[in-house]
């Protein structure tokens, strides 16, 4: 299974030819044996429509592109919404972006309206499937207390449901503030203190994916996910096996050279420097901490890290990691797009990426981010060499 991603949101979509989006699509499944299109959301009409004949006509499967606890452009995001970081303050997006500004699934009126959006998305939309991005917590790499969600007051009131006390998990976050302890917590799930609540992030994410899903299936749509790397997935709440089972594949976020959200370089980098920055250790010593704590070799610099990424036997391990976790279907994420300052790719390495991750078998590709940004170039060198 081959699926690409293509048409996220942007302020010059409303500019692009119908044309254009028919023929780009085109040439890539003509390269590429393309099983699904992950179309972007919030497109204007005429591109959606673009992409939806030109999909039936190549028999190929069109998703919706679907960040679903972030918004998609379709409404505001409330600031009662918001995850709550231990220190009792909301999380920030990504750069204040309001598609990396979670919201909390603990919340009774973030599930109704985000699974009202959802369905009404799905029944309007010639879609045969739904790929759900942004199910997960926000990243507290860069900051493990103030972004470590959420402890907003309908998660004290969910998790004391289920006879836990969410007081002791953030005492213990604030305890540790400044201690490599906490990192190795938030990785390895075994702080007698922090473990329950670790635990019931997961469940929160899983029990709301299941209801996600069942909407989308009952709008007789396929379902795929989008699950970050096994080694960082702790971070964020995602117990990928336990998502799994409620999808027909999941894509882990694999991206072993991208210096943006999700991409593992970014994320370690951003635990990294909070353990130089604030913990105080040497940066060998931070980096070997780290790599302990997630299962990858890594450099003893961040230069490095940054400079070269994570490696193509590293990543490979992060597919049979995810298979021992449960995942069936599981797809690598290849990050495609050369961006300058998030991205720097070449060729030897995307072939050596590939073709270690081809031999641990897993059930195809997710090609990322934007087919708009991918180079036919770059496309050709990927059927070439994953034969």
């Amino acid at each position: 299974m081959i699926t690409i991603q293509y048409l996220e949101d942007s302020p010059d979509l409303q500019a692009l030819d119908q044309q254009e989006v028919i023929q780009r699509l085109r040439e890539a499944c003509a390269i590429l044996p393309i099983s699904a299109v992950l179309i972007g959301w919030n497109l204007p009409p005429a591109l959606l429509e673009a992409c939806a004949y030109e999909t039936r006509r190549a028999g190929v499967a069109l998703y919706r592109w679907h960040p679903l606890l972030t918004s998609d452009g379709g409404f505001e995001l409330q600031p009662e919404w918001l995850t709550i970081g231990a220190g009792g303050e909301p999380v920030p997006g990504f750069q204040g972006m309001p598609e990396f500004t979670f919201v909390c699934p603990n919340r009774p009126a973030v599930r109704a309206a985000l699974l009202a959006r959802l369905q009404a998305v799905l029944h309007a939309g010639p879609y045969q499937g739904v790929f759900l991005d942004r199910i997960r917590f926000p990243s507290p790499a860069a900051d493990p207390v103030g972004a470590l969600a959420c402890f907003c007051p309908d998660c004290f009131a969910a998790a004391a449901a289920e006879g836990l006390d969410l007081t002791v998990a953030q005492q213990r976050v604030l305890e540790l503030g400044s201690s490599p302890v906490l990192i190795q917590a938030l990785f390895d799930n075994r702080d007698p203190q922090l473990a329950p609540f670790l635990a019931f992030r997961q469940r929160t994410i899983t029990r709301f994916i299941n209801a996600a899903a069942a909407v989308a299936r009952a709008e007789q749509c396929a379902v795929g996910l989008d699950g970050f790397s096994p080694a960082i997935a702790p971070l964020v709440g995602q117990d990928l096996g336990a998502l799994d089972r409620c999808a027909d594949w999941t894509k882990i976020m694999s991206y072993g050279h991208t210096l943006g959200p999700a991409g593992i370089p970014f994320e370690l980098l951003g635990v990294a420097n909070w353990l130089i920055t604030v913990c105080k250790l040497d940066e060998t010593v931070a980096l070997q901490l780290l790599a302990q704590a997630c299962g990858l070799g890594l450099p003893a610099r961040r230069a490095l890290l940054q400079k070269d990424g994570i490696g193509a036997a590293w990543l490979a391990a992060e597919v049979i990691r995810a298979q021992q976790q449960g995942v069936q279907q599981v797809l690598f994420g290849i990050e495609l797009v050369e961006l300058e300052g998030l991205t720097t790719l070449h060729s030897a390495q995307i072939q050596a990426d590939l073709r270690a991750v081809r031999a641990t078998h897993p059930a195809g590709l997710a090609i990322s981010w934007d087919l708009r940004f991918i180079a036919p170039e770059r496309l050709r060198l990927l059927a070439e060499t994953w034969q």
